[in-house]
């Protein structure tokens, strides 16, 4: 341990500076995710990050900011695509992020650039505020931050950062924060200890609700443990904490609790019947096997042993937390079901628990490398030689070599966007064909309702399961179904339900079957091979019975105009119901328009008779 542990920065500032020259080092690493000419100018320009579900967090982001500014919610019904769906913090977790980026900065893709950049600044900062907590002194906690920093580049937590996983990774991050500082505040309590846990416990709940409450577990076990020997201003302050944590996000977590049951499984492989002899016989799932994480995981575990020597407590916290993420995410590895929810990600978060450990024991030493030289700030001298040189030895820096994020549409997908807009209309929706073997960039399609005003059936999640996401062409495939199997009368049918007037062939398959439509013709051919847009020979309406004008139709309103009711009082639209609608006038009733192929009804309205004007909006209760 370092044997200035009690000695803070303030007696220390030698230590800020090299605290400083480490946030610099992750700024300079952090400035080439943005490429390697002229960084500073994409990180601040207004073109969108494509790889992963950024553009799904950047789209979710501004919905979500809107909503905000409008009513303050943070859920809505979008129609922009799968004829309705509703986005909500359970839906994309990973757009919290994005919505306080906005919310800082202005609905602007720089906003989001900018954040992520502020976030990824940041760590080696976090990683030292939990070496302070466990005990470690400036040099320890510097240590911290240096080991946190790398680890943050290698290929798992990269891997997260470029699929647009942000949540996971800071809330993973405010983990080992969250435990160092709640061992602090059981042998310390204080202002300061009081302010890291609940700052630490609102980041955390804020950025991932599941990440979190395994943290928020682990508290209340210790609060139970020592519910005897302390006194009730510490129970109190140390509820209060956490209180404020859950207060601060009091605002959108009720609506995430509303709609948990999104995070039911729309599909996958089952849950072997015998779980623990699969888990015996396939144990590896449960390692990292990355050589960095390994690493860190190796000295992290031999540094509990040295840290359960004067803080017990803390050592206990970080190795059951990492013990849990590791468990969480290796069981993700071994059964689809689990990893649906995306608890294969939260093995990353385990690993950062080791990082405190690891700074422990290299601490330790580069303590003893001092003694036994007589010059104890030569140890971190020779600790840095050994690690350089293990380093420069094993070639672990290629694990740090940092691939530009692709930012920007491009010539191609601009002239994508410029087709759409010239050759489709918003009366009726484009069904957009997904594919699973798309490069990192392959989600873009995201943004088209933003760049193109029109509404998409596809395009939307390729990679996710859930009711809302049924009516899709994916991978030559509809509604799951080979496209090739369907007869023309059926995808008639099919065109009328979503009104499809136009589609976007992506796979040769597609393509093949609506050569041979019935009704369908090609109007244009993307570039680069990107798909074939079809027309389709039908009449664009969003009213499936009765009869309609749409005048709007976005995340603040459904209005319609001239309705007349059919024969047996209803106009039926292309719309998916949901709960919590409300209409005007109160005389009309918005009913459930139950299809048996389709897991979402369509909106009903029953109405008396002919009306001039019918308003629909929806808001979370």
């Amino acid at each position: 341990m370092d044997v200035a542990a009690d000695a803070g920065f303030r007696r220390s500032p030698f230590w800020l500076l090299i605290l400083a020259g480490l946030v610099a080092g992750q700024g300079w690493v952090t400035l080439r995710l943005f490429g390697p000419d002229r960084p500073l100018d994409r990180l601040l320009n207004d073109d969108p990050v494509l790889d992963g579900h950024h553009p799904l967090h950047a789209y979710h982001g501004l919905l979500g900011n809107r909503v905000w500014h409008e009513r303050g919610a943070t859920s809505c019904y979008d129609p922009a695509f799968q004829a309705g769906y509703l986005k909500t913090p359970i839906f994309d977790a990973g757009s919290r992020p994005a919505e306080l980026f906005y919310l800082i900065g202005g609905p602007a893709p720089s906003s989001y650039k900018v954040g992520l950049a502020i976030c990824c600044l940041l760590v080696p900062l976090a990683f030292a505020l939990a070496g302070r907590g466990v005990g470690l002194g400036p040099a320890g906690s510097c240590l911290a931050g240096l080991v946190g920093g790398a680890l943050w580049w290698s290929a798992p937590c990269r891997s997260l950062l470029e699929a647009g996983d942000l949540d996971v990774l800071v809330g993973g991050m405010c983990v080992p924060v969250y435990l160092a500082w709640l061992a602090r505040y059981g042998r310390i309590p204080g202002p300061a200890a009081w302010a890291v846990l609940a700052a630490s416990a609102g980041v955390g709940w804020y950025m991932n609700p599941l990440v979190m409450a395994a943290g928020a577990s682990l508290a209340l076990v210790y609060h139970l443990w020592t519910a005897r020997g302390a006194g009730l201003a510490w129970h109190l302050g140390l509820l209060s904490a956490n209180a404020v944590g859950l207060a601060v996000n009091s605002f959108w977590l009720g609506d995430w609790a509303t709609h948990v049951w999104m995070f039911v499984p729309y599909g996958g492989g089952d849950t072997p019947h015998v779980s623990w002899p699969a888990a015996a016989a396939e144990w590896e799932a449960f390692l990292p096997n990355d050589p960095v994480d390994v690493a860190v995981c190796a000295l992290g575990l031999i540094g509990l042993l040295v840290m359960a020597r004067r803080f017990a407590v803390a050592a206990v916290l970080l190795a059951s937390g990492g013990l849990i993420y590791v468990a969480a995410g290796g069981a993700a590895r071994l059964w689809p079901v689990v990893a649906e929810v995306g608890a294969q990600k939260v093995l990353t978060v385990g690993v950062l628990c080791g990082v405190v450990p690891c700074a422990s024991l290299l601490t330790g030493i580069a303590s003893g490398l001092g003694a036994s030289s007589g010059a104890r700030p030569l140890g971190f001298v020779w600790l840095a030689v050994g690690l350089a040189g293990i380093t420069y030895g094993l070639d672990l820096s290629r694990q740090w070599e940092v691939a530009p994020l692709q930012i920007g549409l491009g010539a191609e997908r601009e002239e994508i966007v410029r087709t759409i807009r010239e050759r489709t209309t918003p009366d009726g929706r484009i069904l957009w064909e997904d594919r699973a073997d798309e490069p990192g960039s392959g989600q873009w399609a995201v943004l088209l309702p933003e760049l193109t005003r029109r509404p998409f059936l596809g395009g939307l999640c390729p990679d996710v399961h859930t009711d809302y996401l049924y009516a899709r062409l994916a991978d030559g495939r509809l509604v799951n179904r080979p496209i090739s199997d369907w007869t023309d009368d059926e995808l008639a049918r099919f065109w009328e339900r979503y009104n499809v007037t136009r589609v976007v062939c992506r796979t040769p398959e597609s393509a093949a079957r609506f050569r041979q439509l019935r009704g369908a013709a090609q109007i244009a051919e993307f570039p680069g091979g990107a798909g074939i847009l079809f027309s389709l020979d039908r009449r664009a309406s969003y009213v499936l019975r009765g009869r309609a004008t749409v005048t709007q139709m976005d995340w603040k309103r459904v209005a319609l105009t001239d309705l007349e009711p059919d024969e047996n009082g209803v106009v039926v639209l292309s719309l998916h119901h949901h709960a919590h609608w409300r209409v005007s006038p109160g005389y009309a009733v918005i009913e459930r328009d139950v299809d048996v192929t389709d897991p979402v009804p369509m909106i009903r309205l029953r109405l008396p008779g002919p009306v001039a004007r019918v308003t629909m909006t929806w808001k979370d209760e």
